[in-house]
């Protein structure tokens, strides 16, 4: 049973919040809910025959923070691999034959630079590790869930790419003003994962499904395809330290079965969720036919924040960085100096150029300047970045680390090897005309 091909075929129902069940099975405040994957397996494998026996066509493990860093925090980091594998060994038990397993994989709770400490190397290594463990232990699907920075996201999901084979779900949470919390919108999140190959994206957490309608609707029309939705269980209220959600299960799941409308395939549950509200969702859209997902709109390039239709790129307003031209920028680089890119950028960011051309090919082979120059650029500079150069290694290694969808200038010299660097990570092919 193949999940991708079930789900062009049906609309599958998620599983709801974990946390509110192991709680009422003894889990305190402050614990670290994943340990019970391996001190309380009977309560782990309880939950999830509830959300089973609910009607979850897919079940997730209990591992959202499961990640190293999260882990460390409660002196646990050497058993972050036997947490996850027992998380999906666990899940897998339960569903058998009757549903799929979902890896649960939250953000690794750190900011990434500039504004915190987390690398691209580091998130990188701390997905692998928990995306593989996941694997070994049976996960049908990995899910990437409740992001809020497209760059920590696009990370995770390059990591989950070596590390297995299994379809990945990516998902983020909104804010009410439509954007996530670094500020990506629907369309650029849709844009830059499907370039990627995400097989699914979604939204999740955020509000309850009256709100998350238009998000869902913005993904729909931007081409995401077919959609995971996860929303909560209304809106929160605090009394006496007590969490509690203003909607009700029938109401919740009549709200969410509208998703069905805008292409979603897969629907659950977030905060608040329990198995009463995974029943009445079953019941009301196990009747329903799944509607065709919208084909991603290609040609748009985009930082994490801003998009341009490459079709409207002016040659008169993009800024070159093109150490070959610009004397100064060659002999800071070839003393391998990038300090100058802070000035440059802030410079760069008042102009409201459409994008920012780099090309540095002309100081030497150091494969991983590229790299640098854009990374540091990129903290400050928030327009879609054109990259340009001859050599693949060094177009590999900046486009790693681009937090978006970057234009790549194909030369006729190496057409071959840029463009297939290009597509693994999403590049859109800039013709040199444009460049200029």
């Amino acid at each position: 049973m193949s999940f991708l091909k079930e789900i062009e075929k049906r609309i599958l129902v998620h599983d709801g919040s974990k946390g509110y069940l192991l709680q009422k099975m003894g889990l305190k405040g402050g614990e670290c809910g994943e340990l019970w994957n391996l001190t309380n397996q009977d309560a782990v494998r309880e939950v999830h025959r509830a959300y089973l026996e609910a009607g979850s066509d897919v079940l997730q493990t209990n591992t959202f923070p499961g990640n190293r860093i999260h882990l460390e925090r409660f002196g646990l980091g050497d058993k972050t691999y036997e947490i996850n594998y027992w998380g999906a060994r666990l899940a897998k038990e339960v569903a058998g034959s009757r549903a799929f397993v979902s890896a649960s994989i939250g953000p690794a709770g750190l900011l990434f630079e500039p504004l915190g400490d987390l690398t691209f190397e580091n998130a990188y290594e701390v997905y692998y590790e928990q995306v593989k463990a996941l694997a070994d232990g049976g996960a049908d699907i990995i899910n990437f869930e409740t992001f809020t920075d497209l760059t920590e996201l696009r990370t995770a999901f390059l990591a989950a790419r070596d590390a297995s084979d299994l379809p990945v779900i990516c998902s983020l949470a909104f804010e009410n003003n439509g954007r996530t919390l670094m500020g990506t919108d629907a369309f650029i999140a849709v844009t830059v994962l499907k370039s990627l190959g995400v097989d699914m994206i979604g939204v999740n957490c955020s509000f309850g499904p009256e709100h998350m309608t238009g998000i869902v609707e913005s993904m729909y029309k931007a081409g995401g395809g077919f959609l995971s939705v996860k929303p909560n269980a209304g809106l929160p209220s605090v009394s006496d330290n007590v969490v509690t959600y203003n909607e009700s299960p029938d109401h919740f799941a009549e709200l969410s079965s509208a998703f069905v409308n805008y292409g979603a395939r897969l629907i659950g549950g977030c905060c608040g969720t329990t198995p009463d509200f995974i029943r009445a969702l079953k019941e009301r859209i196990s009747h329903l036919e799944p509607v065709p997902g919208q084909e991603r709109k290609a040609g748009y390039i985009t930082s994490d924040v801003k998009h341009i239709d490459v079709a409207y790129l002016d040659d008169a307003n993009i800024y070159r960085l093109d150490a070959a031209i610009d004397p100064a920028v060659s002999e800071a680089l070839e003393k391998n100096d990038i300090s100058w890119t802070e000035e440059a950028a802030l410079d760069l960011a008042a102009e409201g150029y459409d994008a920012i051309l780099v090309n540095v090919d002309s100081v030497g082979g150091d494969t991983g300047l590229l790299a640098n120059v854009i990374d540091r650029l990129q903290w400050y500079v928030k327009d879609p970045f054109i990259i340009q150069t001859d050599n693949a290694a060094a177009l590999e290694s900046a486009l790693k680390i681009y937090r978006g969808t970057a234009g790549v200038v194909l030369n006729d010299r190496s057409d071959d090897e840029i463009r297939k660097v290009a597509e693994k990570y999403g590049g859109v092919i800039i013709s040199r005309s444009i460049a200029g």
